[in-house]
């Protein structure tokens, strides 16, 4: 069964730059993955502090092979100070 995943982040206006730079190396290594279907980057055109990613792979596994991946893991380890607000994840079915 397909994986879907929905990731908003809120950014602080200072980061924004610097979050695009992050997510553009995630984005290039995870659509190489096998499992992964397609993975965009959406920045909210009221709100330039608000990014959404949509992420679709081919099943659980897949995708929990990408959450073990060094970009992935990369991606987590530099991202945080970027944060206005927690992520909200939510995985649709």
């Amino acid at each position: 069964m397909e994986k879907f995943v929905v990731a908003q982040f809120y950014i602080k206006p200072e980061y924004i730059n610097e979050f695009r730079t992050l997510t553009s190396e995630l984005i290039k290594h995870t659509r190489l993955e096998a499992g992964n279907i397609s993975y965009t980057l959406y920045q909210d055109v009221e709100d330039d502090t608000h990014f959404v990613f949509n992420e679709k792979f081919k099943d659980q596994a897949s995708f929990d092979a990408h959450t073990q991946t060094s970009h992935f893991n990369t991606f987590i380890n530099a991202v945080g100070h970027t944060y206005a607000k927690d992520p909200i994840i939510e995985i649709i079915k």
